[in-house]
């Protein structure tokens, strides 16, 4: 079953929701400043204070720390938060905005972390290398009173909040396509992503479940970093060490460099999961009948981060209920999870089970997909960054 794409702009009502900003919404007026943040935080069954952030307008200072940006998805996530943050700054909402990358190195984002606070803002958003290490980069935070949104990567800090892509749904999504694509049993390898990052342990998760669920034989793994590079080298390794592979599991930004690979080792490619990223697509529309799947893990949850936390800092009051469980610890409740949007399959369909369970996913062909973006440069991924207008009121109380 196909959804249109105006299906998706219906995402804007609920939690889990993207879309374009309408241009004539009016805001309410901001709740008060004693009503502008929750109380309290759950976490581990304790409560704990949650500092209130600073009530202001305008002249607002964020910063933006984010893991690594080594692939084409990573770097339409900058792009997209930088022309949202623009247009912030042009309206006189935020006086300075910072983006600073840790080159995948956690003692590097900590020291980046602390610095930025030392120069003194009112929110941090952090794309975590590691859901573990920024303890003490969230203390300093709460005692200068700078609100902590943790973004796109999950990490478990009492008194901050996460917005988050969820990242369990999306490779569930891509498994339970792959395991209708082979049989019981069939020999597995899997490329995975940053070794000890918060989405990447939440998808490994999601691998095992599915292997054991749906009898794959999971003979190899290793990780790929979500990166062409990276795969092809494991990929090329697995080649030369396992005489039968029925099929490649691997996460986003990583299907062009198993199939260089196997190009290059002159072996025939079994099911691949892919990608939805254009270059991508771009190669498999030459690959004749070969059927794979790309799904969109939107890149502009950094940009629905962003609106998150000028929401907050201007006072509106928070809707809790619109918060869930930390994918990290489900004791906390302080996320909001967006399922994925888009899919692209051959034909533009997918089985009724999966859909089922995918209510506002529009699934398009692949024809479709290359002619909607035909424009777009090879490194561009199917996107609806959020309005401020429908974060404001897809979380917040309006009145």
């Amino acid at each position: 079953m196909k959804k249109t794409l105006a299906v998706i702009m219906c995402l804007a009502m609920i939690l889990a929701v993207f879309a374009g900003c309408s241009g004539n919404t009016v805001a309410p007026e901001p709740a008060s400043k004693d009503s502008s943040a929750p109380e309290s935080v759950q976490s581990a069954g304790s409560e704990s204070e949650t500092a209130q952030p600073e009530v202001k307008q305008g002249g607002l200072r964020v910063a933006y720390s984010v893991g690594y940006v080594g692939n084409a998805w990573r770097s339409q996530l900058v792009s997209s938060l930088e022309e949202a943050a623009q247009d912030y700054i042009d309206d006189g909402t935020i006086a300075s905005f910072q983006i600073v990358s840790a080159d995948n190195d956690s003692t590097q984002q900590i020291s980046q972390c602390n610095a930025l606070l030392a120069e003194g803002l009112d929110a941090l958003l952090i794309c975590a290398v590691s859901p573990t290490t920024l303890t003490s980069v969230v203390e300093n935070a709460k005692e200068k009173g700078t609100l902590v949104i943790i973004s796109n990567d999950p990490a478990v800090y009492e008194g901050t909040y996460c917005v988050v892509n969820n990242a369990y749904s999306y490779s569930m999504l891509i498994n339970r396509w792959f395991s209708k694509q082979i049989e019981t049993g069939a020999d597995v390898v899997y490329i995975s992503g940053n070794p000890g990052n918060g989405t990447d342990m939440i998808r490994d998760q999601a691998v095992y479940d599915a292997a054991e669920e749906y009898g794959w034989n999971l003979i190899a793994e290793a990780p790929g970093k979500r990166n062409q590079t990276e795969a092809q080298a494991i990929m090329t390794t697995f080649l030369s060490t396992y005489s039968n592979i029925d099929g490649v599991v691997c996460q986003n930004t990583t299907f062009e460099g198993v199939k260089q690979a196997y190009d290059n080792a002159g072996v025939p490619m079994p099911v691949v999961c892919g990608d939805s990223v254009l270059s991508t697509l771009r190669i498999w529309q030459n690959m004749g009948d070969y059927d794979t799947i790309g799904v969109t893990n939107f890149p502009a949850i950094s940009v629905a981060s962003l609106h998150f936390a000028v929401l907050m800092l201007q006072g509106y009051e928070l809707d809790e209920s619109k918060l869930g469980p930390n994918p990290l610890d489900e004791a906390m409740i302080n996320t909001v999870q967006v399922d994925p949007p888009v899919a692209v399959t051959k034909d533009g369909t997918l089985d009724a089970g999966i859909l089922a369970d995918y209510p506002l996913l529009t699934v398009l062909s692949l024809a479709d997909a290359l002619a909607k973006y035909e424009g777009m440069e090879d490194t561009y991924i199917p996107d609806e960054p959020m309005s401020r207008e429908d974060c404001l009121a897809t979380y917040f109380k309006v009145s």
